[in-house]
């Protein structure tokens, strides 16, 4: 391999290593490193596909077309695995794509980082990293400006420093130096070699000596940095310090699931999400709870959250006293995406976790993964709890939800923004016509539970609001003001918005997001949750009682304390006809209100029937879903090898049809048709390790050649050949053409077989020799 090859090839890996710097400090904006392989491989990839444009002869325009589209196929390969039916992305995948970025958009504004790698952040960061890798190769191989290849990384990189979390500053920044550092010396290298090409017996020391003086200097630079820099005055300080902006040290910054769920919530995807196995089927309908959002600042629904292990028996929120009911689930997840657990409210034991561990938040009911084990359970696992689901009734109520509650929790509850002032921000300020609206719904009420069932009743009124999902996703004050308006939404609207109206009017609630119980499986004995499960809800809290279930989206009800809701059981496809334009008429009693479509002798039986199972699952017996996960598995294994073969046949391909079009051109023109036969042999030369410099007469090659220990077929003619075809004047030129060609045919079949078949499929796929074609 000639010096000028060596040093580009050099070159073209301290891009790369720059990319996967740049990628292991993005890791620092998040809480985990399951992301990092995802970075990295997009980074890896967006320097393969801008390597193979540009060698194959790619202007700018057409590279960064092609660079596009392979970022989006490889983004729903490594991002998407649940629509990738194809390596081409599907219109679901772009609509799950364009949902994921606007709710990124949106966290990016209200969360600090670090953050939970929520889809939409790692496809935002992969984005940027593709663009990075993209430029570098760009600046540094088309422009030759070691400034701008440098740039775009640079940026990325003081980004994750100024935001990300303050680990590893001296590793990290030690790393970006050395890559840097190799950026520059490969580049000065490839600068030197290209000029010195007339110097040719000087030009390999030459070279040899900048890269060694280079990397002894950038190597001392960088050591002395890693050693003495932390030792600088005000060096342990940071820039911004995110841990000031949290409530503590145990505080764990995640992804709002109002927010991160949004797509499941609009797009009813088919997927399955996770799978629950119960006891008794029949009885056993839950709404799975993954979370509950007790902050809202006008714009989203979050929370910060503090969780504790959760191994056996978790805490309780729940007054004792109340009466409740043991059930215990074994859940598979599947394609969940978060590290919210889905649970019937309210976990009481952690009993089988695998070896994923879990956490536990008392006050929300949450149980999520831990961030050790976030990596772990991205590809699915199963687990099993008990939940002590409370048995409500409307007697059990008190007539005012506030009586005796401490002052700070009801504050904490029924926050709101401040009310919108003269010259206020309407879109910060809580507006005083929503409240005024719900102290008009509520008007009749004589007690807080029957406020909160007027309330619902004024959803769910088939004549006032229309269940659909074609509007502006979100929950903000904007867009709670355009729901009560043009009365149309789906359950992220109508549970926020019911929520926050409930705080307008003094009564504690917050917004839980989940899943309702799906579709009962009677081969597998479990429910199958999928996406279009996904559902968010309104609860509302009652002194000495607790929280209890509320929902205003019209086709929707809870299956427990139906007497509470007033509705009958209802989700997606199932009796959703019934519980639209269920009416309330205070004062609260005991008996269902005429009309609600709820008949308290539903029969469960009669859908399910003798189909269901009666053996359970033991504790022990954690990883049923084995088979789905080996199947799924396989499948992504079988994606990326396609994928792999994709990128490796484009340049094989790309060769074909560039000589193909050659022998086209040049089938009437001698000297071409031996120009190519020279580029043939050349490459084939390539196979053994001999090359042509650039300042060789075809002659003077073919004497090096001799020189070689190997007989390499007629080298000699060839060089004859292409020596009368380029400088003598005669007018007979096809006779040398065909010497050449014949030539080049021997001493490619020569070079072949001493080559070997597996250096000879090596170069079949090196975009490095699109170059002599």
């Amino acid at each position: 391999m000639t010096p000028r090859r060596t040093v580009a090839l050099a070159a073209e890996l301290a891009t790369v290593v720059l990319s996967i710097v740049v990628a292991l400090s993005l890791g620092r904006v998040f809480i985990g490193n399951s992301m990092l392989d995802d970075l990295i491989a997009l980074g890896l990839a967006s320097h393969a596909v801008a390597i193979i444009a540009r060698r194959a002869g790619f202007s700018m325009l057409p590279a960064a077309l092609v660079s596009i589209v392979a970022f989006l196929a490889m983004v729903n390969m490594l991002l998407f695995p649940e629509t990738s039916g194809s390596i081409v992305p599907t219109r679901e995948t772009l609509t799950l794509l364009r949902v994921d970025l606007g709710d990124s958009w949106t966290l990016f504004q209200d969360e600090e980082a670090p953050v939970e790698a929520a889809r939409g952040f790692v496809v935002v960061s992969g984005a940027a990293l593709w663009m990075v890798a993209f430029l570098a190769d760009w600046a540094a191989f088309r422009l030759r400006s070691t400034l701008e290849a440098i740039a775009p990384a640079t940026s990325i990189f003081v980004f994750a420093a100024v935001l990300g979390a303050g680990t590893d500053q001296v590793r990290h920044g030690a790393l970006f130096a050395a890559a840097v550092a190799g950026v520059l010396l490969t580049m000065r290298a490839d600068r030197q070699v290209r000029e010195e090409v007339w110097v040719a017996s000087g030009t390999g020391k030459g070279i040899s000596t900048t890269l060694r003086v280079g990397t002894v200097a950038a190597t001392v630079a960088v050591v002395l940095g890693a050693a003495a820099g932390p030792a600088f005055p005000g060096a342990g300080e940071v820039l911004l310090d995110p841990s000031e902006w949290d409530n503590g040290p145990e505080t764990r910054q995640v992804v709002s699931p109002l927010v991160e769920i949004g797509a499941s919530l609009v797009n009813q995807s088919n997927f399955e999400m996770f799978s629950v196995r119960v006891d008794n089927p029949q009885a056993n309908r839950h709404y799975w709870r993954l979370m509950a959002l007790t902050d809202f600042d006008g714009a989203i629904w979050k929370r910060k959250s503090n969780f504790e292990d959760a191994r056996g028996p978790v805490g309780s929120n729940i007054p004792e006293g109340t009466p409740r009911t043991t059930v215990r689930q074994t859940i598979t997840t599947r394609s969940l995406g978060n590290i919210y657990m889905p649970a019937a409210y309210e976990v009481s034991a952690v009993l089988d976790s695998g070896d994923v561990e879990l956490e536990y938040e008392e006050a929300t009911g949450a149980l999520v993964v831990t961030r050790e084990s976030t990596e772990a359970a991205s590809a699915g696992f199963t687990y099993v709890i008990e939940s002590a689901v409370p048995d409500y009734t409307p007697e059990s109520l008190p007539a005012d939800a506030t009586a005796g509650l401490d002052a700070e929790f009801v504050a904490e509850h029924t926050s709101l923004p401040p009310s919108c002032g003269p010259g206020d921000d309407a879109t910060e300020c809580w507006p005083d016509w929503v409240t005024d609206e719900a102290n008009r719904i509520t008007a009749a009420a004589a007690t807080d539970y029957d406020r909160v069932r007027l309330l619902q009743s004024f959803f769910v009124d088939s004549s006032s609001f229309t269940y659909d999902l074609n509007v502006a996703q979100g929950h903000s004050i904007n867009t709670i003001e355009d729901f009560l308006t043009v009365r149309r939404g789906y359950c992220e609207q109508f549970a926020s918005t019911f929520a926050a109206m409930a705080r307008a009017i003094g009564i504690p609630s917050r917004v839980a997001v989940g899943f309702t119980w799906g579709e009962f499986d009677p081969a597998r004995g479990e429910y199958v949750v999928r996406g279009e499960n996904a559902h968010a809800w309104p609860e509302v809290y009652f002194s000495g009682v607790g929280w209890i279930v509320l929902d205003p989206t019209p086709g929707r009800g809870p299956s427990q304390n139906s007497d509470i809701t007033g509705l009958a059981p209802a989700q997606l496809d199932f009796n959703d006809e019934e519980n639209r334009g269920a009416g309330f008429v205070p004062p609260a009693s005991t008996s269902i209100p005429e009309g609600s479509g709820f008949d308290p002798t539903f029969p469960f039986d009669q859908e399910l029937g003798d189909l269901v199972p009666t053996t359970t699952v033991p504790v022990g017996a954690v990883g049923g879903g084995a088979n789905s996960d080996a199947a799924r598995v396989l499948l992504r294994v079988v994606i990326v090898i396609l994928a792999a073969a994709a990128i490796l046949g484009i340049v094989p391909l790309i060769r074909y049809v560039r000589r193909r079009r050659r022998i086209n051109r040049v089938a009437a023109d001698p000297v071409g048709r031996g120009e190519l036969a020279w580029d043939d042999a050349c490459v084939a030369l390539a196979l053994v390790g001999i090359a042509p410099v650039p300042q060789e007469t075809p002659l003077e090659f073919a004497e090096r050649v001799d020189r070689s220990r190997f007989a390499l077929g007629p080298v000699r003619d060839l060089a004859d050949a292409m020596t009368v075809l380029r400088y003598a004047n005669l007018a007979d030129l096809v006779t040398p053409a065909l010497q050449a060609q014949q030539a080049a045919r021997e001493i490619e079949i020569v070079c072949r077989t001493q080559a070997g078949r597996r250096n000879v499929a090596i170069d079949a796929i090196d975009p490095r020799n699109l170059r002599w074609n």
